[in-house]
């Protein structure tokens, strides 16, 4: 059997560069071997198919972007517009599934070079082991998000003889699975690497309880998802970077203080692709070169907007950088072109220009942050939050106080007296977490959470009915059309394989 990966044999774990197909029975000989195949996993999350999936995913149908001035490709297109088919290229998951068979040759072949590399120690291996298991964990937790109930497979693929042919497991089996191995990968995982780059980029402790809090969170083990969020803000050398160099430092430098995990990027070994497509990709002779993706127009200062709601006498987020860091304003806002841009992820640091901003653009990658300091801080407010009582709902307001605060300097934190109940902080948090996390891949998930509680897809229709038609929103008003469908070239090869029941064409669907 010959093993096509990313395999790198180098010290530099960000630079190693791919060796050709190896006998595998041949290859597990040594530390740096097993070290290639690891890189190979987290190179796997780094390539244009995944990076496209883990933006879009999060993002396409959520209320936080709709279609720009260039023109988006078909499958994009098509999603957009709720008209998803099995077919549609980013209802493939083959490119996630290729991860997880990465991580699983891994964590299957690794264990045997301890008898063969006597520098190869058991404690490497553990702690190699939990980043195996934390990839593997991420990319399911994508999957079962996205699809709801998908194969669990735990073994790699290396024989021949293997039965491919691999059926559905429940949504429930596989978040028990996910668990189970993010607990384990907490005994082992490493809390510093000695330098940003991999600290920031490699697996970590916080990185393991950042995503397990993020799991409970989904699966609403409240309790659960507090204390896990308790153990990654115990940790003092995480900060939040203050308002005036946030988008300078956590957007554009990367790698800061309130970092957690984040995909390395750059220009000449590894671009993203992801955040240049369809974000937008810089300057050219007519202007500014758009991606497929834009901020509506209707978040933009209307009663809709995060950025100006009413409560209580007052108006949120009136002056918040965020929208005036992340979104580019058109000058001319009477113009029949009017238009919101993304900026974050595709420029520099927004600068004021006498009445004007200016956008200056960057022309290297950046970098792709999966968890953040204040993410963990509002998942803990929006676990407090469904736990409800009164002590709860203050620690909640707190948290969402100390992002909110951030990155509205001049303004009064929110009043408790206000944000007094269960309903009202519900709602507060999913707008914080929206302002806070915008374009980062989160507000879909965010949303589905909502409807996953009352199990019913109207409080997402809240949030997306004003961009989409009359047949657009029947659609969206069933419950399983918030999945996407199992790939039809998948089902086409494995007999087990049953569709996804909004988009089977055999059973009847119903509404929820």
């Amino acid at each position: 059997m010959l093993l096509t990966l990313g395999l790198e044999s180098c010290n530099d774990w960000l630079t190693l560069k791919p060796e050709s197909e190896l006998i595998l029975d041949d290859y597990w000989q040594s530390e740096g071997q097993a070290q290639a195949v690891l890189t190979a996993c987290y190179r796997g999350l780094t390539s244009d198919d995944v990076m496209n999936r883990m933006l879009l995913w999060g993002e396409l149908r959520s209320d936080n972007v709709t279609v720009g001035l260039s023109t988006p490709g078909t499958d994009v297109l098509n999603i957009l517009n709720v008209n998803i088919t099995p077919s549609n290229g980013y209802c493939q998951w083959a490119p996630i599934y290729h991860i997880i068979n990465n991580c699983n040759t891994f964590l299957y072949y690794a264990p045997g070079v301890l008898k063969k590399d006597p520098n190869f120690t058991a404690g490497k291996l553990h702690a190699m082991e939990s980043e195996a298991l934390t990839i593997r964990a991420l990319c399911y937790f994508y999957l079962v998000r996205t699809y709801k109930d998908v194969p669990w497979i735990d073994t790699p693929s290396i024989d021949d003889t293997q039965n491919y042919s691999v059926a559905k497991s429940t949504e429930r089996v596989v978040l028990d699975h996910i668990i189970n191995d993010l607990v384990a990968a907490q005994t082992y995982a490493r809390t510093d690497y000695g330098t940003a780059a991999e600290n920031k980029g490699r697996i970590t402790a916080n990185m393991v309880n950042s995503l397990l809090a993020d799991v409970y969170l989904w699966d609403q083990q409240y309790a659960n998802c507090v204390t896990i969020c308790n153990k990654v803000l115990a940790d003092t050398k995480l900060k939040l970077v203050n308002a005036d160099l946030m988008f300078y430092n956590v957007f554009y430098l990367g790698n800061s203080t309130e970092s957690i995990f984040e995909l390395q990027f750059d220009d000449v070994v590894q671009r993203n692709n992801a955040t240049r497509n369809n974000y937008g990709i810089g300057f050219g002779t007519g202007g500014y070169i758009l991606g497929s993706l834009s901020f509506p127009v209707y978040l933009e200062k209307t009663p809709y907007s995060p950025f100006n709601f009413s409560m209580g006498g007052g108006v949120e987020s009136s002056t918040d950088v965020r929208y005036s860091d992340f979104i580019i304003q058109p000058n001319d806002k009477n113009s029949l072109q009017e238009m919101y841009y993304i900026y974050k992820y595709v420029g520099i640091q927004r600068t004021e220009n006498g009445t004007y901003s200016s956008y200056p653009l960057r022309t290297t990658s950046p970098n792709w942050i999966v968890y953040r300091l204040s993410d963990v801080m509002l998942m803990k407010a929006e676990a407090l939050t469904q736990l409800d009582g009164s002590a709860n709902l203050r620690e909640a307001l707190n948290l969402v106080n100390t992002t909110y605060t951030r990155a509205n300097p001049t303004s009064s934190a929110l009043d408790s007296t206000v944000y007094n109940s269960k309903g009202i902080m519900e709602q507060l948090v999913l707008r914080e977490r929206q302002r806070e996390l915008l374009f980062e891949g989160k507000r879909w998930f965010d949303l589905m959470r909502l409807a996953r509680r009352t199990n019913s897809a109207s409080p997402i229709l809240t949030y997306v009915s004003r961009k989409l038609t009359g047949t657009q929103y029947t659609k969206m008003s069933i419950m399983d059309a918030l999945y996407l469908p199992v790939p039809q070239s998948d089902i086409d090869i494995n007999p087990k394989l049953e569709q996804n029941p909004f988009y089977d064409d055999k059973k009847t669907q119903t509404s929820n």
